[in-house]
């Protein structure tokens, strides 16, 4: 030993050392959290631009705050397609992100075709499928799932309730398309149709379908007061363009009216107010909320718009919601973070969000329409029933 080297000189050596060979030296930044996202990024499908938006703000927010434990999120977008084989393709490049959560999935089919994948990385997957039947955590084999939207019956009940109880529409044409969550959303609102003495017609589209004259003529000859389409943004359109030149007179019930037009679908002057939509996230700036009114002046701020027109102000509840739980459990393992999921009542925007017994996380259905061409909230519920 050198002469004039104390011993807590040396254990001071030894441990600069260690960190050379693999330690985290003292004050070195901690490595990123990743966070998957997985959404139809590519083709007629697309969501439009902006969608992302909320993503982004959360993102920002979380990591201008210090992070998360002290970590900074990074986020990765990978395309799904509406098609099963896209979801697994997708999701196989998602997973080679290591990502310490997935958050997305639209299309239940996909969702249930990917949790095999998901399933052996063990990770938490907070999505925005509708259908139970394919999406449930019993039918995914996993409690690391919780849905981030109500579910097919849910959507289904609060907008019959409308249409037959508020709007008294005695015939309704029925359009869904092909895929799982439509077609059991389009048999549900036939069977409670059937329940509340209400006249139907029923068409089954092409997700592609260029086309949906007949279903419109076949509506004006019926003499119905309301068509209930469920499908994308792209049938949405096709559905309130063809309707229009049509002279169909009745409502129209869609999902996602505001997304066709900020995908250039259709213009902004077909919106009425005899056109409603459900957002995916109860259109935040007609909530009353706190929660909602910050969100939405933060993103004005940010982007110099109102977030109406994307489809993915769930991104930023999904995001701060994990954040909150893993603050909970003290650690980002998934079993531990999602135990503390389920424990959280969360004041988001849309009101409380909490985990039913399914992992349901939101329980309120927003109707909005457009009188003017201005967006406006035609009804909301709230505590609807939870499926699973």
């Amino acid at each position: 030993m050198r002469r004039g080297v104390g011993w807590s000189a040396l254990v001071a050596l030894a441990l600069s050392l260690s960190s050379l060979v693999g330690g985290t030296p003292a004050g070195a930044a901690k490595p990123p959290l990743h966070v998957a996202v997985m959404g139809i990024y590519a083709g007629p499908f697309a969501s439009p631009a902006g969608s992302d938006n909320p993503l982004k703000l959360a993102v920002a927010q979380i990591n201008k705050a210090g992070g998360i434990l002290g970590r900074k999120i990074e986020f990765k977008e990978f395309d799904t397609n509406i098609t099963p084989q896209g979801a697994v393709t997708g999701t196989q490049l998602a997973l080679q992100y290591s990502p310490d959560l997935v958050i997305g999935y639209g299309v239940s089919a996909g969702l249930k075709a990917a949790s095999t994948l998901l399933n052996q990385k063990g990770v938490i997957v907070i999505h925005n499928t509708l259908d139970p039947k394919l999406t449930s955590p019993s039918q995914l084999g996993s409690n690391l799932y919780f849905r981030m939207q109500p579910t097919v019956g849910e959507f289904a009940g609060a907008a019959d309730r409308f249409l037959f109880q508020t709007l008294k529409v005695k015939k309704l044409m029925m359009i869904n398309t092909q895929d799982s969550a439509p077609t059991d959303g389009g048999t549900t609102i036939l069977a409670q149709a059937k329940d509340a003495g209400v006249t139907t017609d029923h068409r089954a589209i092409s997700p592609v379908a260029s086309d949906v004259t007949e279903p419109i003529l076949a509506a004006n000859s019926m003499n119905a007061d309301a068509i209930w389409e469920w499908g994308y943004p792209t049938t949405d359109a096709l559905t309130i363009k063809t309707a229009a030149a049509n002279g169909f007179k009745g409502a129209i019930m869609t999902f996602s009216a505001q997304s066709a037009v900020a995908s250039n679908l259709i213009p902004a002057s077909l919106l009425t107010d005899k056109i409603y939509s459900i957002p995916a996230t109860c259109a935040p700036e007609v909530q009353s909320s706190a929660a909602a009114k910050t969100y939405v002046a933060a993103y004005k701020k940010k982007y110099g718009s109102n977030p109406s027109v994307t489809q993915g102000n769930s991104a930023y509840d999904e995001l701060m919601m994990w954040k909150a739980a893993v603050t909970k459990a003290k650690t980002f393992d998934a079993k531990k973070v999602a135990a503390q999921l389920k424990k959280l009542s969360y004041s988001g925007l849309c009101g409380v969000e909490k985990a039913d017994q399914y992992n349901n996380l939101i329980h309120t259905v927003t109707i909005v329409n457009f009188p003017n061409g201005k967006l406006s909230l035609a009804k909301q519920e709230t505590n609807v029933k939870a499926e699973g």
